[in-house]
């Protein structure tokens, strides 16, 4: 093979292996918040659970389950701050 081959070869690789890369990196995205949002449903589902004597229930939506899932226990404590407030 000559030279040039080879380097179109390379290149061509290189080009793959870049390219790779950016077509992955917005399914890490969607997997990382698909992961964040059950986080937040599971810890909003047992939050309702522990607080059904009580009456007191935090609603279950994808947007809750975001906030809760990306903040943990301090984003819940703040929803619960934000029904009682406003």
């Amino acid at each position: 093979m000559s030279l040039e081959v080879l380097v179109v070869y390379f290149l061509l690789l290189l080009l793959i292996a870049i390219g790779g890369k950016f077509i992955l990196s917005p399914l890490q995205l969607f997997m990382k918040l698909a992961l964040k949002g059950s986080t937040g449903l599971i810890l909003l589902v047992v939050f309702n659970l522990l607080s059904r004597f009580t009456g007191y229930h935090l609603p279950l939506n994808f947007y809750t389950a975001l906030y809760c899932g990306f903040l943990g226990l301090p984003g819940l404590i703040s929803l619960c701050f934000l029904k009682t407030w406003l």
